[in-house]
């Protein structure tokens, strides 16, 4: 399996790029539209986490700028009737976290923004991937919350006095709705207290 590829940016489009190593092999691969949007300018170098498909006769490698785009494309190929196009679609169409947290909480209507993506194919995501994208909250960096940083201080270091393990505080402030905005200290802490113990079940 190759993990990762270095390079020089040969020749690049919105939907896939050549990167040249110093070995002198060029390696062409698929990418979605927001790693395309971080590739350098051709002639430069940069390192794309890689993915090799096989399906019957078709080998394609896809590259990624950040490794939660990689994995999280890992994981939608890997549900059946999902392939390489409806992956690099969602990727492409928006954030990681917006999708994380779209399954999370069963928002159907942001997930109809995709395209190709109708109520069905959005309740059939939310029914695959329940519940198995909550371990992508640790790719997540620190502009990802939708929670201000000082009320996201506040309540790790509440629920961390209390016992709370530090790294399931942070994984479900991530997957924390819109709504979670608005809440006070307070509410935020029991809220995800309650999300910390229903997971666990």
């Amino acid at each position: 399996m190759i993990s990762y590829i270095s390079g020089v940016v040969a020749a690049k489009t919105p939907v896939s790029v050549v990167i040249e190593t110093t070995s002198g092999v060029a390696f062409a691969m698929e990418i979605p539209v927001s790693t395309f949007e971080n590739l350098p300018a051709v002639g430069q170098s940069c390192t794309l986490h890689t993915h090799l498909h096989y399906a019957q006769d078709d080998i394609r490698m896809f590259g990624f700028f950040d490794p939660a785009e990689r994995q999280l494309f890992q994981i939608l190929t890997s549900v059946s009737g999902i392939g390489p196009k409806t992956g690099l679609s969602i990727l492409s169409t928006m954030p990681v976290p917006t999708f994380v947290r779209a399954i999370e909480h069963q928002e159907e209507g942001i997930l109809t923004r995709i395209p190709g993506i109708g109520k069905k194919s959005a309740q059939r995501l939310i029914l695959e991937l329940g519940g198995k994208l909550s371990p992508m909250a640790e790719h997540f960096k620190s502009t990802d919350h939708v929670i201000e940083r000082s009320v996201m201080e506040e309540v790790e270091s509440a629920l961390v006095t209390l016992g709370f393990n530090a790294k399931e505080i942070h994984k479900e402030l991530a997957l924390m709705p819109e709504e979670a905005k608005q809440m006070a200290p307070e509410a935020l802490i029991k809220e995800t207290i309650r999300r910390i113990y229903q997971r666990s079940k």
